[in-house]
C-alpha cells in the first residue's frame, strides 16, 4: 500500500502556542504503514512523533527536520469547524482503517474489554457505546480528540472517584523504536506504558475495561458565585460580586450551608465540575450522578440542540479571530463572551431554577459539543488535597477554594485603564475535583484524597496583546504556594513550559523537584520493559523523544 506522505508541511496546534516543520508528516491507516515509517526513520537517523486533533499546548509534539505521524488526516486536523459533532454515522458496510477500529473483547463480571484504534475519535467511540450499551467510566468533555491521544496525554473527567482515562487501559499496543509491534499488559508495567506521551513508541491501540451502560441525572444550577464555592472569608469575595446579603447578619449561615454543599458535591458526586465566566454575578455548577434506570432517558444534546452547540462553537471562534472583536478591549472581549456563555448554558430561558435532564453516560460526559470550533488558551494546575486537620480520614477542600478565588481576586486587581481595560482572562474558570492516579507520570499521582484540577482559558488576543504569559505566572506562583508540602504539579499536555516554578525554570523544577521520584521510577520500568522486548531506554529516547522530553526526563 501507498502511504500518505507529505514533505516540509508547516505543523501548528490547534491552540496555535506550538509550531514547527517536520521533515515529513506521515498518515499511516495500518499497523504495517506504522512500522515501515518507524524503520525508515531508523535508518536515516530521524526522530518520530504522533499528533491526532493537535489538542495539546505543550511542546509535546515533533519536531523540526523530524517525522511526525498524523492519525488525523492533515485537512481535518486543521480547518474549522470540524464536522464530525453533526455528521452521521457511515454505512455499517463501509470500510474503517485498521487504526481506527472498535473492536469488543472479553466480558467478566459486569466489566467489558474493547480494544480502540489510537486514531479512533471520543465521538465515534461515544456513538459506539450508545450502540452497543458500554461506557467507559470517565472522559474527556470534548469529542474531537483522538483515544492515542487522551490516553498517552494523560487526560482526565471529573469526579473524586474516577482516576485518569488511562487508568482505565488493559492493554496497549506500540511500534517500538526497531520497527516491531509490541504490546504491555501486566498491571505493574502498564504504569508506566499506559500512559507515556508517546515515548515508547507509536500507539496502534489501547483496550479500555468498560463498564455496563448507565443513565447520568443532570441537574445543572447557576447560583452566586460566592455560593458555588465559597470563599474561605467572605472579605476575598471582590465588591463587584459582593452579593446584596453580604453585610445581613446571616451571611455566615449562608456560606457555611454553601460550604457543606460543595463539600458533598465534591466528594461524593459521580461528576463534579464548577464554571465562572469572567465578571460573571453567578457560576453554573455542573455535578451529577447516575442510575441504571433508563426510564424516561432522552438523547441529550438532541440532534437539534448539537447541531446549536456546534454553529455557536463556530460562531464564536469566528467572532475571537475577527479584527473587529480583537480590537476590543479586553474587558469588553470577556464581558461579551461571559454574557453570551452563560446565556446558552443550562438552565436558559423559560427552563425551571433546576432542569432534571437524564441521558446515557456517554452522552453526559460529551455534555457539549463543538467546542473544537473555538480555539482558546488553556493553563490547568493539578493541586493535592490534604487530610483535614479535624478528621484526617477526610480530604481538605480548603485548598482547592483558596485557589479558585486566588484567580477571581486576582483578575479583578488588575488595573483598569478606562480608555483600554484589559483582562487577560477572557473566558473561563474551570474547576472539576477527581481522583488520584496509578500512572507513574500523571501529575495527580499520589494525591490519595484527591485533587482540584483548576484551569483558566482565554482567547487568542490575550497573548497578541501580551497579557497572557504573565498572568499565567502569577496564577502559577500563587498555586504552587497553595498548601504547605503539597505537590502542586501542571497538566503535562496544557501551558506551563516557560514558566518558572519557585524561581526555577519549570522543566528543571518538574525534573528535580516535582517529579523527581516519578521520573526515575518510570525510567527504571521502561529498561525493564525493555530489556524483555529487546530496546535499550537510550534507544527508544534517540526515536521518539523531543527537545521537551530529552531535557524533562533524561538530562
Amino acid at each position: 500500500m501507498v502511504m500518505e506522505v507529505y514533505s516540509s508541511v508547516p505543523f501548528e496546534n490547534w491552540g496555535h502556542s506550538v509550531s514547527n516543520t517536520p521533515a515529513y508528516t506521515a498518515v499511516p491507516t495500518t499497523v504495517l504503514g506504522v512500522q515501515n515509517l518507524v524503520r525508515y526513520a531508523g535508518e536515516k537517523g530521524l526522530r518520530v512523533r504522533a499528533a491526532g486533533y493537535r489538542h495539546s499546548w505543550a511542546p509535546v509534539f515533533g519536531q523540526t527536520g523530524q517525522v511526525l505521524v498524523s492519525f488525523v488526516d492533515i485537512e481535518t486536523a486543521v480547518t474549522l469547524p470540524d464536522p464530525i459533532t453533526i455528521a452521521g454515522d457511515p454505512p455499517a458496510a463501509a470500510k474503517v482503517a485498521e487504526l481506527k477500529s472498535i473492536e469488543p473483547g472479553a466480558e467478566s463480571g459486569g466489566k467489558k474489554l474493547v480494544r480502540v484504534g489510537a486514531g479512533v475519535t471520543s465521538e465515534t467511540l461515544r456513538r459506539w457505546q450508545l450502540a452497543n450499551g458500554w461506557v467507559l467510566p470517565v472522559d474527556t468533555v470534548l469529542v474531537e480528540v483522538t483515544m492515542g491521544g487522551i490516553t498517552q496525554g494523560l487526560c482526565h473527567g471529573a469526579g473524586r472517584a474516577h482516576k485518569a482515562i488511562a487508568d482505565y487501559v488493559r492493554r496497549i499496543e506500540y511500534v517500538d523504536c526497531k520497527g516491531k509491534l509490541q504490546s504491555v499488559d501486566d498491571p505493574r508495567q502498564l504504569l508506566a506504558a499506559a500512559g507515556n506521551f508517546g515515548l515508547f513508541g507509536i500507539v496502534t491501540h489501547v483496550t479500555f475495561e468498560l463498564d455496563r451502560m448507565s443513565y447520568a441525572l443532570m441537574k445543572p444550577r447557576k447560583i452566586d458565585i460566592s455560593l458555588a464555592i465559597p470563599p474561605l472569608d467572605k472579605n476575598d469575595i471582590p465588591p463587584a460580586l459582593r452579593p446584596s446579603w453580604f453585610a445581613s447578619p446571616d451571611a455566615s449561615t449562608r456560606l457555611a450551608t454553601a460550604t457543606a454543599e460543595f463539600e458533598t458535591r465534591a466528594l461524593n458526586d459521580y461528576y463534579s465540575e464548577w464554571f465562572w465566566c469572567p465578571y460573571q454575578a453567578k457560576s453554573w455548577v455542573h455535578t451529577w450522578n447516575p442510575t441504571p434506570d433508563s426510564t424516561g432517558v432522552t438523547g441529550y444534546p438532541d440532534e437539534g440542540l448539537t447541531f446549536l452547540e456546534w454553529i455557536q462553537g463556530w460562531i464564536a471562534g469566528v467572532l475571537t479571530g475577527s479584527p473587529f472583536f480583537n480590537a476590543l478591549p479586553g474587558y469588553w472581549q470577556a464581558q461579551l463572551l461571559a454574557t453570551s456563555e452563560m446565556a446558552i448554558l443550562p438552565p436558559t430561558l423559560g427552563e425551571s431554577a433546576e432542569p432534571t435532564i437524564k441521558t446515557a453516560l456517554p452522552n453526559a460526559l460529551h455534555f457539549r459539543r463543538g467546542v473544537q470550533n473555538m480555539r482558546v488558551r488553556n493553563m490547568e494546575f493539578l493541586i493535592p488535597l490534604p487530610p483535614s486537620k479535624d478528621d484526617p480520614s477526610k480530604p481538605d477542600l480548603g485548598v482547592a477554594r483558596r485557589a479558585w478565588w486566588d484567580v477571581i481576586k486576582l483578575l479583578y486587581a488588575e488595573p483598569k485603564n478606562p480608555l483600554d481595560p484589559s483582562s487577560p482572562m477572557r473566558l473561563l474558570l474551570e474547576m472539576r475535583i477527581i481522583g488520584d492516579s496509578d500512572l507513574l507520570l500523571a501529575p495527580m499521582q499520589g494525591n490519595t484524597f484527591g485533587t482540584a484540577a483548576i484551569e483558566v482559558l482565554t482567547v487568542p488576543d490575550a497573548v497578541d496583546d501580551n497579557e497572557w504569559q504573565g498572568f499565567l505566572q502569577t496564577v502559577a506562583d500563587k498555586w504552587l504556594a497553595t498548601g504547605e508540602g503539597l505537590q502542586v504539579r501542571p497538566h503535562l499536555a496544557k501551558e506551563w513550559d516557560g514558566l518558572t516554578f519557585k524561581g526555577v525554570d519549570a522543566r528543571t523544577y518538574l525534573r528535580d523537584v516535582a517529579m523527581k521520584e516519578q521520573i526515575a521510577v518510570w525510567k527504571t520500568a521502561a529498561a525493564e520493559i525493555g530489556a524483555v522486548q529487546g530496546w535499550t531506554v537510550d534507544e527508544m529516547r534517540a526515536r521518539f523523544s523531543n527537545q521537551l522530553w530529552d531535557e524533562l526526563m533524561f538530562k
